[in-house]
């Protein structure tokens, strides 16, 4: 959403919080002005407002200080850091106006330095030329069809043009301004809400007006030649992808998403495998491509800030309802559907696909939701490491031979708990209140364990005051049976254990 609203700015208001400073989402607003910055010089400029002066205990002065020092260590001066001839950097100097939402303060200041910078960059439009903008963002809505949001850059729009944007095109049948209030025309720098498309315009492609329904359907037509040859060129590329199969791309998968995000794909430089990179397929739905790029954004990001090695692949993006053929690429891949907003189901007959091919669809409207479910979900895929715990141990302090239901001699040793608890088999709850798990025991003999490390044994009686005891506490007595196990001796030390399967967190 940030980068498709910067292809329509020119003039990027950074607000900071007097209390927070610069946050990390304030860095990643800087790094982008940045960019664009050098690779469009004089296109683009930064102003910065710090907010919420009007909070108790806010020294403005201390907290305008403290905020330009922090703007200083990513190379952003303010006017007031260079007044007495300091260096502006490579970005040059930029207004700061402290504001305050609530009482108004400032306000009326940073309209007037908006205006000012926006004569210094001689910002002009035609406003009787064919309108041009960004798409914000596109969404399906009932009754509606395709909504787009849009900025326009140069001249107007009206009811009844002609538009197209990508290889999406259409006549507007409702101009609305962003409080959905119909407007006549919409002029340069106004956000408007488009009725019209035909089918949904991607977030960040321009829009332009056609002068007639024939101009518009020839530059969807000169579009699709462009994207046609532009694949063709990305397959000719990919041939050996073709041919070799799954294997090569997997490899050409992690492969990219090492150039793009960073990530190992856990190979050595001699090609010996050091460890295995976890690859988490996803299929994902949103009701618009603004939300579609977010969430995919959201979802990769899991992976690139674990500590883990884990690749989040999303397999298939679109927008609109979850359809058979989502189904079927969620299926053959081993991946769940996350869905974002207001989408649905096509039918009954997918719910009942996803249903018979065991595809679970995840639906939310909240972000955060959805991440923490990922987060869960996908930890289905992690490895597991298998976890010893000791929960007690105890000295022998008598050993008996008694024959059993079997008429077979056994030996019940007579313990004093030492530490922790004794507990018989499947007693101790399981991890995060889980199902019970099966309690272990060994015998140690001098400081080394005599019993056979392979087999697990657990206990045949567990006794105190000669009724059942499902657990015996530090300090008391008890008489504990071993299956399997009859070679106990006075002084040997008995440890009681469980094993946990724990999966890695993300």
């Amino acid at each position: 959403m940030r980068q498709s609203g910067s292809s329509a700015t020119d003039v990027i208001v950074l607000v900071v919080a007097a209390d927070d400073g610069v946050s990390p989402q304030t860095i990643e607003i800087i790094d982008m002005y940045k960019s664009i910055a050098r690779s469009q010089p004089a296109s683009i400029s930064l102003v910065v407002a710090v907010s919420k002066i009007d909070k108790p205990g806010i020294d403005v002065d201390e907290a305008v200080m403290t905020i330009e020092n922090q703007l200083m260590e990513h190379e952003i001066f303010t006017e007031n850091v260079c007044a007495g001839g300091g260096d502006e950097g490579e970005f040059g100097a930029c207004q700061l106006f402290p504001v305050s939402g609530i009482t108004g303060d400032g306000l009326d200041d940073l309209v007037e330095g908006l205006a000012l910078q926006s004569e210094i960059m001689d910002l002009r439009a035609d406003e009787s030329a064919r309108g041009e903008g960004i798409v914000i963002d596109a969404r399906m809505e009932k009754g509606l069809g395709v909504v787009a949001d849009c900025v326009i850059r140069w001249g107007s729009l009206t009811k009844g043009d002609f538009v197209v944007s990508g290889t999406n095109g259409g006549r507007i049948k409702f101009l609305n301004d962003v409080g959905n209030k119909p407007l006549k025309k919409g002029m340069p720098s106004q956000p408007v809400r488009i009725v019209g498309f035909k089918t949904l315009p991607k977030a960040g492609d321009p829009i332009v007006c056609a002068a007639s329904e024939d101009e518009a359907k020839e530059l969807i037509r000169l579009r699709e030649s462009e994207l046609i040859n532009e694949e063709r060129a990305e397959f000719e590329n990919d041939v050996e992808l073709q041919v070799t199969g799954t294997a090569a791309k997997n490899g050409a998968m992690l492969q990219r998403a090492h150039e793009r995000f960073g990530w190992d794909d856990g190979s050595g430089e001699d090609g010996e495998e050091k460890n295995t990179t976890v690859r988490i397929p996803v299929v994902i739905k949103a009701d618009s491509h603004g939300a579609l790029d977010a969430v995919r954004d959201a979802l990769v990001s899991i992976g690139t800030e674990s500590k883990l090695d884990i690749v989040i692949d999303p397999v298939e993006m679109s927008t609109g309802v979850v359809t058979s053929s989502d189904v079927l690429m969620a299926h053959t891949s081993d991946a769940a559907i996350f869905v974002f907003g207001r989408v649905g189901i096509a039918d009954k007959e997918t719910k009942n696909q996803a249903e018979s091919d065991d595809v679970s669809i995840r639906s939310h409207d909240i972000i955060y939701r959805l991440l923490e479910d990922a987060k869960e979900y996908f930890s289905k895929y992690l490895p597991v490491k298998f976890v010893e715990k000791v929960h007690g141990k105890a000295n022998v302090q008598a050993v008996f031979d008694v024959t059993d239901a079997a008429k077979k001699s056994v030996s019940i040793a007579g313990l004093r708990v030492m530490e922790g608890k004794l507990f018989k088999e499947k007693s101790v709850p399981g991890h995060e209140g889980g199902d019970p798990l099966s309690c272990f025991y060994r015998v140690l003999r001098g400081g080394e364990v005599i019993t056979d490390i392979e087999k697990k044994l657990t206990a045949s009686s567990l006794r105190k005051v000669k009724e059942d005891a499902d657990s015996v506490r530090n300090g008391e007595e008890c008489g504990l049976g071993i299956k399997g196990f009859n070679d106990l001796k006075e002084g040997d030390v008995v440890e009681c254990y469980s094993i946990e399967e724990k999966r890695a967190v993300i």
